[in-house]
């Protein structure tokens, strides 16, 4: 046997857990995975009604021209919710997947873990969505006004009655004030994880799309190997199969009508899906002081975005190069077994995707294949569900096979393959290694290096490798959101006018505070080395113009006596190809990136109203880890809670470096960062 050699603060997994479609916990998962059982059905009507949604033709207005998806049964939550001592009705669908698949993968640790692990346990999880059922209890009283005016200018009598029956449409989504504020805030979430296992700690949601789940691992590992928390609860959570998000994904023509097939050429579209996957992290030295059991080893990650390409939902080859390069420094990727590709059963993301696989590996066949064609594109989840498809593969020392395929994409001639059966692995006298990858709009890409755990390996010390250095803040711009100079935009970053309804202001005014702060810097972007400039937003999810879309779609639910209101949407903007990316929270950073031509890694973080200075602290191990620059888009949001809605007045740009790039490319330092002030 060839001796492998483990770093003390290599970062293992030691707990697993999940709620996914058909799968109340890894091992009905890894089943379902072994037998090839497609969970991708009928949406059921419960969720939402075919009648009003659903049309065939793909030109109709607000309409989605595909009804299935893979989801967790209503039934499956129910149980959840009795064995957690749970009110079914006072926590989103979202809450109890993510409190179920985190007591799981706690349950897997081999004994209570200490109070001090407790008090600095961190909890990063991938998220890109609100709850679907938020969106409709917000419904009435975010339009409840225009509403009563739309009706008030109509001839009819009854106007008191149509009131009534309005009220008596949403009445079924209706809840206590005090649990529709605590759940407004999907990062929420964080909180009820922490008051559940007694656990304190930083924590916020990670949106880089279909790439959040593994952004935020990555978060999580920094934060261990450089010392910073003991424990990390990391993965993905998404809950939000509403008719909005069909809709959202039909006008770019990226549904399929039936089911995904990865790279096969029958598929025509990804189809959806929802979920919890969840992973307890921590540094090797103390899983085997703890003797917990170690499902396999973070070995690297690596990120990066598209820089300027030519659409923010389409994928570029060289971004995900860029990525596979960026994991596999120092990690020799002709040892690669498998990988879990994102592979979501688009024509040109599978074929985008299998042109950078053949690229990076070249002529080394290596076997793939992507959990999506059984449980659907779980979104934030996504990367997180694929990852422990790979956890449960090295455990049990088997490739599960793509039974669906028919007639693959991929030619004899490519690296890479996609096997029908089950692959036994054979004991090698090495690790097994594994690579994950995810890819999302906004142009962001990730992949994960994946080792089997051998136990038998030699151990060397490394400490952190935060350097000494200081962080420093070089630029500085706020603008508000109230006062937007669209002429600016369009002749500066040559957006459209048409466009402008479609994308959110914060999108917008990020790119307007971020070439400010340069221009008040003196600093050139063009001078830069663009592979080594980040950008980091914070957020809370659900821009208003998402909020906008959904309000507008959800008019459908005004049928017979009050079909006359659905027209009452047209208040919002009609949906086009550039509503998806315009209402979504990642975007912000990723419009930034893709203007500015920036290819490092760029996200959203949601912690409340901790968002900035979890975001700032991130952008700092970043730095002192990766070094380059970070532009940092905060926006300042505060919570009404009358209107049941968060309120965004200003967003502010930083741009960050470490003092010693300062200091060598003589950028002008405006601050040093000595303190992270936390709200309270």
């Amino acid at each position: 046997m060839t001796k492998t050699f483990y770093y003390n603060n290599d970062v293992c997994i030691v707990g697993i857990g999940c709620v996914l479609p058909d799968a109340n916990n890894p091992r009905e998962f890894w089943d379902n995975l072994l037998a090839g059982k497609c969970s991708i059905r009928k949406i059921p009507e419960e969720r939402w009604k075919s009648d009003l949604y659903f049309n065939t033709n793909k030109k109709e207005e607000d309409k989605t021209y595909s009804n299935v998806a893979a989801f967790v049964e209503n039934n499956q939550l129910k149980k959840i919710c009795r064995r957690l001592c749970l009110d079914f009705s006072k926590n989103n669908r979202l809450q109890i997947m993510a409190l179920e698949a985190t007591r799981q993968a706690l349950a897997c640790l081999n004994s209570d873990f200490s109070d001090k692990t407790k008090r600095n346990a961190s909890i990063f999880l991938g998220c890109m969505e609100i709850d679907e059922i938020l969106l409709m209890q917000n419904f009435y009283p975010h339009n409840k006004k225009s509403l009563k005016e739309y009706i008030a200018k109509s001839n009819l009598k009854n106007k008191n009655q149509i009131i009534e029956k309005i009220k008596k449409i949403f009445d079924k989504y209706k809840t206590d004030t005090e649990t529709k504020i605590s759940s407004l805030l999907t990062s929420s979430v964080i909180n009820l994880i922490k008051q559940r296992f007694n656990l304190q700690g930083e924590g916020a949601l990670i949106d880089a799309a279909c790439a959040s789940s593994l952004a935020a691992l990555d978060i999580s590992v920094k934060a261990l190997r450089n010392y910073k928390t003991d424990m990390a609860i990391s993965g993905g959570i998404e809950s939000n199969l509403g008719p909005d998000t069909f809709v959202l994904f039909s006008k770019v023509g990226a549904l399929s009508k039936n089911r995904c097939l990865p790279f096969d050429g029958r598929t025509d579209g990804l189809s959806q899906g929802e979920g919890a996957a969840i992973f307890v992290l921590q540094r090797l030295e103390d899983a085997l002081k703890d003797k917990n059991k170690i499902y396999g080893i973070i070995k690297s990650i690596g990120g990066s975005s598209d820089g300027r390409s030519s659409s923010l939902f389409s994928p570029a080859a060289e971004g995900q190069v860029l990525a596979y390069k960026r994991a596999y420094r120092g990690v020799d990727k002709n040892m690669v077994d498998y990988i879990e590709c994102h592979g979501t059963g688009t024509i040109v993301g599978d074929t985008t995707e299998l042109k950078s696989l053949n690229e990076f590996f070249e002529n080394r066949r290596i076997p793939v294949g992507s959990v999506k064609s059984l449980i659907g594109h779980t979104k934030g989840a996504a990367g997180a569900s694929g990852m422990l498809k790979c956890i449960l593969s090295l455990q049990n020392k088997i490739i599960p096979p793509s039974k669906y395929l028919e007639t693959p994409i991929i030619t004899q001639h490519d690296s890479v393959y996609i096997n029908k059966e089950p692959i036994k692995i054979k004991i090698k006298p090495r690790p097994l290694r594994f690579g994950i990858s995810t890819f999302g709009f906004g142009n962001t890409n990730y992949h994960v290096v994946l080792d089997e755990f051998l136990g038998d390996g030699e151990m060397i010390k490394r400490g952190s490798s935060e350097a000494v250095d200081s962080c420093v803040v070089l630029g500085r711009s706020s603008m508000s959101l109230g006062k937007i100079d669209f002429n600016l935009i369009t002749s500066k970053f040559k957006i459209p006018p048409q466009s402008f309804s479609c994308i959110d202001k914060v999108q917008l005014q990020a790119l307007t505070a971020a070439a400010d702060a340069f221009e008040k810097s003196n600093i050139e972007i063009d001078s830069l080395e663009k592979d080594k400039v980040s950008v980091i937003s914070t957020s809370c999810l659900g821009l208003d113009s998402a909020l906008g879309f959904v309000e507008r779609i959800r008019h459908f639910e005004f049928n017979d006596s009050l079909a006359f209101l659905v027209n009452h949407k047209n208040k919002f903007p009609k949906v086009t190809e550039d509503t998806g990316v315009g209402v979504l929270n990642n975007v912000i950073a990723g419009r930034v990136c893709n203007m500015f031509d920036f290819r490092g890694k760029n996200f959203n973080v949601d912690s409340d109203f901790n968002s900035f200075a979890v975001a700032l602290n991130i952008a700092i191990q970043e730095l002192l880890e990766e070094g380059g620059l970070i532009v940092l888009l905060s926006c300042e949001e505060k919570l009404n809670k009358e209107e049941v809605i968060v309120e965004r007045e200003k967003i502010t740009c930083l741009i960050l470096s470490t003092l010693g790039l300062a200091k060598e490319k003589n950028y002008p330092i405006r601050e040093i960062i000595k303190k992270i002030d936390y709200y309270e």
